[in-house]
């Protein structure tokens, strides 16, 4: 894979290169939100195929290709499967009454950064999933140079980098180290996104989903783009979870986490439920009893494996605990399946931390709507008692989780008048790898 590019010249002049045989995504031309049960068609470009055949803003999906869309994550996992070029039936529900609605959408548009070369593949995993890939270098680069091979969130949306105008924090971060870093990027679309084929993201486990990563590591640090000796692990959101689990037992030359730390699962999910209470308006007295109701029903949710509607009908007292949670639903929690976050439970991350010599770079929003700041020190405090100097820390004031800048730690919680500065966050993960000899100066 990846061992014959064409010459650069043509790349430039033609656009990215694409290979293997995986359909291209549909452009849809709207986005979704919540609404119902299911998902409700927001953002409707007029121009779009879809508007001119008559769907409307606001209109909810009841099902997508003659399937029933009966859940949000099961409606965003059918959607997602549309093929660019193929014609789409959707029936939806307006004032009333279901309506029939079909259109041909196109292909979503191919990724394109100014200075870059950029090489779509496929990988095949040991399980049969096929993974679309994205490789990409500075333009005119000849032989290996170093490379940032990507970690993502837990969301599965894709990890392509839109348009300029389109883009949120970590695209315009994504796009600002394949252009100005002078350094390869390796990113790889989970099953559940993008044009990648296996199963969908409430089907997706944790354990394969890093299984699928420390696979493409191994393939991917072989292509005559990278420098396999000076690669960098980049976890971004819970991706910093799995950031160190794909670098352990390789050799990597360091690991850049934003937006998450290194306690235990069960303590990260706790966190998220005290931040939301103590920053959401609840009560200060009230938040202790809470609290301990989360811990008991997340201890027999995450650690004893048992179903969330189980765990209500037998104790009345957890019995509003799991729509407090955030990201929850009726089998899925923030779309993935309840295994996905048992098995994350199951992680020893300090322990891959312990492993791992390399140089690390922690960063932490100071407003993060979800992590603490103690978790990311976690990382930073026990890196450096194994190896001194090796760990570096850094939080950046007024930052939420989003990398955008808010005026008080409520307002981040309420995302309300955030401002995105991705380059408070850019500039310091720059910073640290040109220091290393990885970036250009």
């Amino acid at each position: 894979m990846l061992a014959a590019l064409v010459p650069a010249a043509t790349r430039a002049s033609e656009g990215p290169l694409v290979r293997g045989d995986l359909p291209r995504r549909a452009d849809l031309g709207f986005g979704t939100t919540e609404a119902d049960g299911g998902l409700a068609v927001r953002r409707l470009d007029p121009a779009a195929p879809a508007a001119v055949a008559g769907l409307r803003d606001g209109d909810r999906i009841v099902a997508v290709g003659g399937t029933g869309a009966n859940r949000p994550y099961v409606t965003a996992d059918l959607l997602r499967r549309a093929v660019g070029g193929k014609p789409l039936a959707l029936r939806v529900a307006r004032e009333g009454r279901d309506l029939d609605v079909r259109f041909t959408p196109p292909s979503q548009p191919l990724e394109r950064l100014a200075g870059v070369e950029t090489v779509y593949d496929v990988l095949a995993t040991p399980d049969g999933a096929r993974l679309r890939t994205l490789l990409t270098r500075p333009a005119g680069a000849s032989g290996p140079v170093p490379a940032i091979f990507v970690t993502q969130w837990v969301s599965c949306d894709t990890i392509e980098i839109p348009e300029e105008k389109n883009r949120d924090g970590a695209a315009q971060l994504l796009a600002a180290l394949a252009q100005r870093s002078g350094m390869a990027t390796i990113r790889v679309e989970r099953t559940a996104s993008g044009d990648s084929d296996g199963p969908a993201c409430h089907e997706l486990d944790y354990d394969t989903e890093v299984a699928h990563y420390r696979h493409a590591f191994e393939q991917l640090t072989r292509s005559p783009w990278v420098d396999p000796a000076r690669v960098v692990v980049l976890g971004l959101s819970l991706g910093s979870t799995t950031a160190p689990l794909v670098a352990v037992g390789h050799r990597v030359a360091g690991v850049v986490v934003s937006g998450g730390g290194a306690e235990t699962y069960f303590e990260r999910m706790l966190t998220f439920d005290r931040l939301a209470f103590e920053r959401g308006g609840t009560p200060p007295a009230e938040v202790h009893d809470k609290l301990l109701a989360h811990a008991r029903f997340l201890q027999r949710y995450l650690v004893d494996g048992e179903d969330p509607r189980a765990i209500a009908a037998a104790d009345p007292r957890l019995a509003g605990v799991w729509k407090e949670m955030r990201g929850t639903d009726d089998g899925a929690h923030y779309w993935r399946p309840y295994a996905w976050h048992r098995q994350a439970a199951a992680r020893n991350f300090l322990a891959a931390w312990a492993a791992i010599d390399a140089p690390v770079l922690v960063l932490h929003a100071q407003h993060d709507q979800f992590e603490a700041e103690a978790g990311h020190r976690l990382i930073a405090e026990a890196v450096n008692r194994l190896r001194p100097g090796t760990a570096t820390f850094l939080s950046i004031a007024n930052l939420g989780h989003d990398f955008a800048v808010y005026p008080s730690a409520e307002a981040a919680m309420r995302w309300e008048n955030g401002v995105t500065t991705a380059e408070l966050v850019i500039e310091p993960i720059l910073q640290w790898l040109r220091a290393r000899g990885l970036a250009k100066p």
